[in-house]
């Protein structure tokens, strides 16, 4: 009975311990300000008001000098009492006491600023190595609210999204509150505990709040937000920044603050625009307001993002901590207009704390077990920030609706509406659906795998999807997919199974069965289906070649510990070759089609004798101080700093003399990484050699990924060749390629008036090939990418010179075009 009364006990004896001061905070004409800061001078001990100026927060019993902060306004310190009951205080701050009665700017010359500027600027490395650890609260509330929503996106019906719009087309989509302890040490050491969180609508949710997604130190040079943006102070600001001192106004301890606007020397620079205020005498940063437009990060969608940071003295002489953050932002797409805040409250500052070895690891943030079951006495008693009425309205209609959401009723009447089927399903794909049961079938548009080649003539692949989830994450899953194919010319059905079962999404563990038979590629597809059967049809040329492949196979993947991942294989496969059936085109009738034989394209015959082959293949990937974030049930894998290291071993067993036979050893590297301003590089490096080749056809050669059209997809650029001929380079002997591309972003552009408004963006790169047999092939390239309208920033286009054996060769241009 006692363990059952403990936690009740506890929670009383609290409330004796504790007592609430609220109350609203306006300017002098009564207007809210939002998010302003409210803390106990000389600590970290504090919160932000909510979006119509009120707060509240926890004390315990005795007096207090409350500081009330709000950027562009005078502070204001009131002494506070408090006793058992809540004390109510309502604040009017009024706007800065700008001076500048001392300050004479004569013309042309330099602005008062920027000898604040360059003082802070040469402390910036002192601040970010002052505080060598620390661990805190933090609070964030994350709120995104619709102002807009189309009724239809391409002929498709909206709805009121469940019930969250009202009549007009608005209504919160995303609500969500979450608490949990940052711990940090110098030089760049991070890890993030979230004990608890609230997701209006699913009680089962975790949100996205993060204080690791929120990290806007200025005292670094860059600071992330889609593209590295430059700090006002950092070393190479005065190049990209223009200030003015706008004037000089006095802390609640007297200290001299200097209020500086920052104005990016161009629009589309990756700068900020706003205000800085530096402390005098110190010249660190007390607070500021920056803004961000979808131009400077090269984000069209992104209407505006605004920072709002408070710092607060936490320790003598210097040391100065952030107390609150407000990011906000606003961004359209396809007709929906979004606005978006999130407020973060940092408190209760542990500075120079000592971890234990091994603290810090890999793991850069984790939701606790059970952090989404705190019940509303738990938010009542540490919510920091009050809720507005429209967020208490959102938890208690939203709250209703999820029972609703998750009632049989409600989820088969949404499947009846979703689940019609109507003629035009047929050529378009349908997918029909039993929510409650977590079970869905589906089948694949017909018009997408219409197509022709010389071997099958027109042909076409009907493929349905059964899946089977066993939770409301996907984290465990089965799928079974049936396949058809028939092409006319040939008069031949292929079929094939593939089987999957996804076992978790901690280990990333997946067992896959699949078989059949195919008319497969040579090599991983290096023709592109659609091109090729646009080119055979339109131009006459047809450069996929293929070959008749009867297979069982069994793959496996598996996580084996972080940043160690497994992939294998193991395949029986009967390969016979094909050659054409078709000489149709719709043009160029008088051009002569290639055979099928990719060594020998004027031989009729076939390509190679019928051949068996048992392969086993184990690829591990390597990837050093992989980081990643970690959610009940789920792992989700954030990347490293540091290059990927694949290798790759296929091992071709001789079971009988009519069996291939052949070990071959690839060895990959691949990176990206952020170049400042300057923009982000890709590179990849692989090498490779067959041990042994006592017995192998073309089939089992190592092939490339070429290409022969103007149109291709840039995101195989670093994987791949934009010119190389298909099938030339195929070899059964070493190799070495190497891909490397740059993308300036807007470094160059951003430059050049009107060019820069555009939001295009520059890249430049080159790929290398050598193989024992052809020698060296190299091809060099450089053009624009981001190129579209709006969001629809599909395209790039590049102009490629090639080159062999040290010789050029040719100059042409490839579209491309991200499908």
């Amino acid at each position: 009975m006692l363990q059952r009364l403990l936690p009740f006990i506890l929670l009383l004896c609290s409330h004796h311990l504790y007592s609430q001061l609220r109350g609203n905070i306006t300017d002098v004409k009564d207007e809210p300000l939002a998010f302003a800061s409210i803390y106990v001078q000389g600590s970290t001990n504090g919160t932000t008001s909510n979006i119509d100026g009120e707060y509240y927060f926890e004390l315990p019993k005795g007096s207090y000098k409350i500081v009330f902060q709000y950027v562009g306004y005078r502070q204001k310190v009131v002494d506070v009492t408090v006793g058992d009951k809540e004390v109510e205080l309502d604040v009017q701050l009024e706007a800065e006491a700008i001076e500048l009665n001392e300050v004479v700017v004569k013309a042309n010359a330099e602005d008062p600023a920027y000898p604040i500027i360059r003082k802070a600027i040469a402390k910036r490395d002192y601040y970010r190595k002052l505080v060598e650890s620390y661990t805190c609260d933090v609070y964030i509330k994350g709120m995104q609210k619709l102002l807009d929503a189309p009724e239809k996106i391409l002929g498709q019906e909206i709805g009121d999204l469940g019930g969250s719009l009202d009549s007009n087309r608005q209504g919160i989509v995303y609500l969500s509150e979450s608490q949990a302890l940052l711990h940090y040490r110098r030089p760049n050491e991070k890890k993030e505990q979230m004990i608890s969180s609230k997701v209006s609508g699913n009680d089962n949710g975790f949100g996205f709040n993060q204080a690791t997604l929120m990290d806007f130190n200025l005292y670094d040079s860059y600071i992330e937000v889609e593209r590295q943006i430059l700090s006002p102070i950092a070393n190479n600001a005065l190049s990209y920044y223009r200030y003015k001192l706008l004037g000089t106004l006095f802390d609640e301890e007297g200290r001299l603050i200097n209020k500086i606007e920052l104005i990016p020397k161009r629009a589309e620079d990756p700068v900020f625009s706003g205000y800085i205020y530096i402390v005098e005498d110190l010249w660190n940063i007390q607070s500021v307001e920056l803004y961000l437009t979808g131009a400077s990060i090269k984000q069209p969608i992104l209407d505006s993002l605004i920072i709002k940071q408070v710092h607060v003295p936490v320790e003598e002489p210097d040391t100065w901590m952030m107390l609150s953050q407000n990011i906000d932002f606003k961004f359209g797409l396809f007709g929906f207009k979004v606005h978006g805040n999130f407020e973060g409250v940092f408190s209760n500052y542990e500075l120079n704390k000592q971890f234990e070895k091994g603290f810090f690891n890999n793991e850069l943030f984790r939701v606790e077990e059970g952090a989404n079951e705190k019940d509303l006495t738990y938010w009542d008693s540490i919510r920091p920030i009050p809720l507005t009425l429209e967020e208490e309205q959102d938890y208690v209609k939203k709250d209703s609706l999820q029972q609703l959401w998750k009632s049989k009723p409600y989820m088969d009447s949404v499947d009846n509406k979703n689940n019609k089927f109507s003629p035009i399903d047929l050529l378009f794909g349908y997918t029909y659906s039993n929510s409650y049961k977590k079970r869905s079938i589906s089948y694949g548009s017909p018009l997408t795998k219409l197509q022709f080649n010389t071997v099958q003539g027109y042909h076409g692949t009907l493929d349905f999807t059964l899946m089977q989830n066993f939770d409301d994450y996907n984290m465990r899953w089965f799928s079974v997919r049936p396949f058809v194919n028939y092409g006319l010319a040939e008069e031949k059905f292929r079929a094939g199974l593939e089987l999957r079962y996804n076992f978790n999404r901690t280990k990333f563990t997946q067992l896959r069965l699949s078989g059949g038979q195919q008319a497969k590629q040579f090599g991983f597809d290096p023709v592109n289906p659609t091109l090729n059967t646009l080119w055979s049809l339109i131009g006459r040329k047809n450069f996929m070649k293929l070959y008749d492949k009867t297979f069982g196979r069994v793959d496996f993947r598996h996580e084996l510990t972080n940043g160690v991942f497994l992939r294998s294989s193991a395949e029986y496969s009967y390969r016979r070759p094909l050659v054409n059936n078709s000489n149709h085109s719709i043009f160029n009738e008088d051009r002569i089609y290639q055979t099928n034989d990719p060594l020998n394209p004027a031989n009729p015959d076939e390509s190679f004798d019928p051949s068996r082959a048992f392969k086993v293949s184990v690829a591990l990937r390597l990837r050093w101080k992989q980081k990643y974030i970690t959610y009940p049930g789920r792992k989700f894998i954030m990347g490293s700093k540091l290059p990927d290291f694949w290798v790759v071993y296929t091992k071709a067993l001789p079971i009988t003399n009519s069996y291939a036979d052949y070990d071959l050893l690839r060895v990959r590297i691949q990176d990206d990484f952020e170049l400042g301003l300057v923009g982000f590089s890709e590179i990849l490096v692989e090498g490779g050699t067959f041990l042994n080749d006592n017995r192998l056809e073309f089939v089992d050669f190592h092939h490339f990924s070429g290409n022969r059209y103007f149109i291709s997809n840039p995101d195989r650029y670093t994987n791949g060749f934009l010119r190389l001929p298909f099938y030339e380079y195929s070899t059964a002997d070493r190799y070495f390629r190497a891909h490397f591309e740059h993308n300036f972003k807007g470094y160059l552009l951003d430059k050049v008036p009107l060019l820069r408004k555009l939001s295009f963006t520059t890249v430049m790169g080159a790929s290398f090939l050598y193989t024992e047999e052809q020698k060296d092939y190299l091809e060099v390239f450089a053009g624009l990418d981001n190129l579209g309208w709006g969001a629809l920033r599909l395209f790039r286009v590049d102009v490629v010179s090639t080159f062999r054996r040290g010789k050029y060769v040719d100059t042409a241009v490839v579209f491309g075009i991200r499908l």
